[in-house]
């Protein structure tokens, strides 16, 4: 499943990128995430709790910084979950570029995501509504810190 989201932040791109790129910051915007940490080999573990229909699921992970471009403000992660009680897991690629000059940036956000195992069997659909939801308040959220 791929997503796409773009949001407009009232302030300068510089500050949305230092944002971006603190990964236990940015992490705090996530709904549900709780004990980001960074790890020796410079990955950050961390967990999602979320509910999909009548299933609360707990996603503990692991993501990696696979690219990061501090002059064309651009960033790129792989991220791994899995549910210690549902048989299954997430896999997702994630993009994030900032632009923008003077007063006013955007975030863009490109996600391609795989769920697995009994994960998976929620249906394409239902995934689809939550994980927008998730990037919508994940949108929000960033938006009210930046914009302190």
């Amino acid at each position: 499943m791929d997503f796409n989201y773009t949001y407009a932040v009232n302030a300068p791109a510089d500050k949305l990128w230092d944002i971006v790129k603190d990964i236990p910051t940015v992490g705090t915007c996530i709904p549900g995430a709780t004990d980001i940490m960074e790890g020796d080999d410079g990955s950050y573990t961390g967990t999602v709790k979320v509910r999909v229909g009548p299933i609360a699921l707990g996603l503990n992970g692991k993501l990696s910084i696979d690219s990061q471009d501090a002059d064309a403000r651009t960033i790129s992660f792989t991220g791994e979950g899995a549910d210690r009680k549902v048989p299954g897991n997430v896999r997702v690629k994630i993009s994030m570029a900032v632009s923008g000059e003077g007063a006013t940036s955007e975030l863009v956000v490109n996600s391609e995501a795989n769920v697995m195992g009994k994960l998976g069997e929620f249906g394409q659909g239902i995934i689809k509504r939550k994980a927008d939801g998730i990037m919508k308040d994940f949108g929000q959220n960033l938006t009210k810190l930046v914009e302190r």
